[in-house]
């Protein structure tokens, strides 16, 4: 039995789909400190299983649900008796390597199942997550630790001021006088008008927070003379109607409207979705703010880009606070002006602060330009890691990190104080991640937002300023952070699973008491490029991966947030931490700013692969993740797989991250991984790309009856993916003794080869002249099928090295993510005609004379041209004559059979004579 046939794939895309929305509910190890791009936890645990177990386990002894919805599995307990009796069906004494351990997700669950692990990262960032994630520590030390600096630094905050004590993260309740802890600081850029130097405060729009049931919405109002600019609306959670009749009374808004009142209204509103203000009577929509699209607009109308005047001005961005969210003297989150006793409070932060500045780890490193930090820094102008904190921030976050060091100074019974401290400056540095001035407010939630919502630096016109000492526990507080940490050890102590009953509409919990995750299982961390390993040849039995996903993510400028603040407290202790920097000169991605290109990328991920291949053992297997959807980045690492010795075996598709993961959901992402199973297996034989065609073509057909009878929900697309793998199977294995007419065939060839046979295979397949352009081919097919999802599209795209945003760039997809559709020809008429302007032929001339493809007419372009032309009784001879030819004549006879138009057909048997 194949590893992969084990699998519970259906299942498996339930599971991810579930922990990645909540990872700190269903895996909260994963939550101890942020890393990028994390693999789904219970998918590497099925894996893991699905490797460890003999042939006599299958995908039902993993994981299988009952008629009642409850589960069965290896998955809820790997030493389940009835299953695995004496523990004989899983082979534990295994070592088990990750040469791109990112946020030790194989290395977590490899050790959880009892396998000794090995990892290699080159980012200290995540080598030390990885670390913390399987350190031992005593909680009950720790979390007196945490307690302990956590009311030193609340209290040393709360005595500033010479005469009297002031708290730097309180404030003064309108309504009782009484001081009450604030939660969020909100923030507005402020910048000088290009055009006449009036002060502009940038707001998207008015809105500070939605109404609720259980709390009242605010709005704060523009009118810069009102005395009270904070309104209130308890009973509202929509704008007013266009001639509503309002009245002021007590600070509130009344209607009138549709009452039987005798009352004389104050206001008359005059379009729909506006508010008014109570207290100035100012009407104005709540949505139209002074900013929008990079660009504002001052009280004069000028109207100028943001990034362009901090350019001229060579400034970086200058915020007001302008508002606070607090916990009124009842416990509930109120939301007031920010007034002149707040500002004072700031002041004297910033006198404590100054004096003490340099006693306190704050980082001083300049940030670097690269692909991902050239927009904070050239278009911002931040300049160094600490530009992006308020320095209330720094002096708070400087004194936290400051008090966590000094623990490894103190001297416990039952614990490390080295490892105490190391736990507590790990979750400081976690908290960083809500706590800067590129942290927006969630209006709906009525909270802060990770500065990393996306995998990037994104600078906010209206950022929010967290109280990270709040006693409320919310979501950017210090207390959260450390609640995180002591959870994910719990887990680490005593792991569970959790599986929603389907038929109950609950969730399941199982405690897993014979397993746990332990230093000890931990045969080697090594914080460095596994380019060059240390492990002897075929020592290691598995080797589980999720490679850098080509220019997806860049890592190394998106962790030297966290790193810089590190180091101020690590770089004593590790080597790790000396450089100034997360180290990048062999960092394995594509970079525009590092000149890292496809051939950097394919040659240092090759070298991984090759020592993978070397330490491998001979009957040793390797499976990987991949999740991206442009195809140059899955093209070359199939390259550096295959180029480094390895035969791909298998090839299956699950999910990766929810749907409305917002690194997704804008921006049509693939939200699903492809699983790469390989081995050390190859053939001495030499073949043909038209031999390795004759020989897959019944053996897939095959394959594809029994895939569809294994897994009964497996949709077109995945089953292509699935037998896309089997096909890289054939040519891998005689790789690189496969020939086409001569020469050694290529990745690109082979894949074109495998597309081809796929869509014979595959019902509905395109039979189609092997000449015509592969986007009019890759549409022509979509047309047959008709609409789908995005990640279906994108994954019948994939076969054919394109993906979707290539069609969306030529106008031939429209429509939302969960429903993409072709565009026909109608719609399509205004993009050719203005590939037919550029030159006559449709191809662009450059200013150097010299032509670019970029707008070449497409086989699809010219079909649907002249489809227009006879549709709407214009001339086609001109064209007719020019273009038309059997290819031509093919894709148009295909169009009529897809979209039962005869019309695209008779065109192309018109001849000259008829005009």
């Amino acid at each position: 039995m194949e590893t992969w046939d084990k699998l519970p794939l259906n299942l498996m895309d339930e599971l991810a789909e579930k922990e990645t929305y909540r990872r700190d509910v269903y895996r909260p190890i994963y939550s101890l400190h942020k890393w990028w791009a994390r693999r789904p936890g219970s998918t590497f645990r099925c894996l893991g299983l699905a490797a460890l177990t003999d042939d006599t386990i299958t995908k039902d002894n993993i994981l299988t649900e009952r008629s009642s919805g409850s589960h069965d599995g290896l998955y809820l307990d790997s030493y389940d008796k009835n299953i695995n009796p004496n523990d004989e069906h899983i082979d534990r004494d295994v070592t088990v390597l990750d040469p791109f351990a990112g946020g030790g997700t194989t290395l977590v669950e490899m050790n959880r199942l009892g396998a000794d692990v090995t990892g290699y990262e080159l980012n200290p960032v995540a080598w030390w997550t990885e670390k913390k994630s399987m350190d031992d520590v005593n909680l009950d030390v720790l979390e007196q630790e945490f307690d302990r600096i956590l009311k030193e630094t609340r209290e040393e905050l709360a005595s500033l001021g010479e005469d009297e004590d002031i708290n730097c993260y309180t404030t003064i309740d309108p309504r009782t006088g009484k001081e009450c802890e604030v939660l969020y600081y909100f923030q507005s850029q402020r910048i000088p008008c290009l055009t006449c130097d009036e002060e502009v405060q940038l707001f998207p729009r008015y809105q500070l927070a939605k109404t609720k049931k259980t709390r009242p919405g605010a709005l704060y109002c523009p009118n810069q003379d009102c005395d009270d600019r904070i309104i209130e609306l308890k009973d509202r959670s929509k704008g007013l109607d266009e001639g509503d009749e309002v009245k002021f009374v007590d600070g509130r808004v009344k209607i009138l409207t549709g009452m039987d009142s005798d009352e004389e209204p104050d206001l008359t509103i005059s379009e729909d979705g506006n508010e008014v203000c109570p207290n100035c009577a100012s009407e104005f929509d709540p949505n139209d703010g002074t900013y929008g699209y990079g660009k504002y607009t001052c009280s004069n109308g000028h109207k100028h880009d943001v990034k362009e005047t901090l350019q001229r001005r060579d400034e970086k961005p200058q915020f007001d606070r302008f508002a606070l969210q607090y916990l009124d003297p009842q416990g509930n989150k109120r939301i007031k002006e920010f007034d002149e006793a707040d500002r004072q409070r700031v002041k004297e932060a910033q006198k404590k602060l100054d004096n003490i500045r340099d006693k306190l780890p704050i980082p001083e490193q300049k940030i670097p330009v690269g692909d991902e930090t050239d927009r904070i820094v050239n278009n911002y102008n931040y300049i160094h890691f600490q530009d992006l904190f308020t320095n209330r921030h720094l002096l708070t976050f400087g004194l936290l990190f400051d008090k966590a060091r000094k623990t490894r100074e103190q001297d416990f019974e039952h614990a490390d104080s080295e490892n105490i401290a190391e736990f507590l400056i790990t979750t400081i540095s976690a908290s960083l991640e809500y706590n800067c001035k590129l942290c927006r407010w969630h209006t709906g939630n009525s909270k802060g937002i990770s500065v990393f919502e996306r995998h990037s630096f994104a600078p906010k016109p209206q950022p929010v300023e967290p109280n990270p000492l709040n006693g409320a526990g919310n979501i950017s507080s210090v207390q959260n952070f450390f609640d995180k940490v002591y959870e994910a050890k719990q887990y680490c102590e005593r792991p569970f699973e959790k599986v929603k009953n389907r038929q109950k509409g609950n969730v399941e919990q199982f405690y897993v008491e014979t397993e746990s995750i332990a230093e000890d299982r931990v045969a080697g961390l090594d914080c460095k490029t596994a380019e060059r390993m240390d492990e002897e040849d075929e020592s290691v039995d598995y080797v589980i991966t999720d490679p850098p996903y080509y220019d997806n993510v860049q890592y190394s400028e998106l962790s030297d947030y966290f790193y810089v603040w590190l180091r101020e407290c690590l770089q004593e202790e590790y080597d790790e931490f000396q450089p100034e920097l997360v180290p990048k000169a062999r960092e394995i991605v594509a970079n525009k700013s590092a000149n890292k290109d496809e051939e950097f990328f394919v040659e240092s991920l090759a070298n991984v692969f090759s020592e993978c291949h070397r330490v491998l053992k001979q009957d040793g297997e390797m499976v990987f993740t991949y999740h991206h959807n442009e195809n140059e980045a899955w093209s070359v690492i199939l390259e550096a797989l295959i180029r480094s010795g390895f035969t791909v075996t298998g090839a299956y598709p699950v999910q990766s991250e929810m749907p409305n993961n917002p690194h997704i959901s804008e921006l049509d992402n693939a939200e699903y991984d492809i699983l790469i199973y390989a081995n050390k297996e190859q053939a001495d034989e030499e073949i043909t790309l038209t031999e390795l065609r004759q020989n897959l073509f019944f053996e897939l057909q095959d394959m594809a009856a029994e895939e569809r009878e294994r897994h009964e929900d497996l949709s077109k697309a995945d089953l292509g993916v699935i037998l896309r793998g089997k096909c890289m199977y054939y040519y891998s294995r005689y790789y690189p003794n496969v020939y086409s007419e001569g020469e050694q065939a290529g990745i690109d060839e082979a894949l074109e080869t495998v597309d081809s046979i796929i869509e014979q295979v595959l019902e509905g397949s395109v039979n189609l002249p092997a000449s015509i352009d592969s986007v009019s081919e890759a549409y022509a097919a979509f047309v047959q099928r008709g609409p789908e999802g995005y990640d279906d599209l994108n994954k019948q795209l994939l076969a054919k090295n394109l993906n979707v945003s290539e069609l969306e760039e030529e106008n031939l997809v429209k429509g939302p993510r969960d429903r993409k559709e072709p565009v026909p020809a109608d719609e399509r008429v205004h993009h050719i005609e203005r590939k037919l302007s550029k030159n006559g032929d449709g191809v662009q001339q450059t200013l150097g004379g010299d032509e670019t493809e970029s707008d070449a007419l497409l086989d699809i372009d010219k079909v649907q041209y002249l489809y227009h032309l006879y549709k709407t009784d214009q001339n086609t001879s001109e064209f007719l004559n020019e273009w038309k030819d059997d290819d031509l004549e093919a894709l148009a006879e295909f169009l009529a059979d897809a979209t039962g138009d005869d019309r695209y057909e008779n065109v192309m048997e018109m001849n000259l004579a008829q005009f």
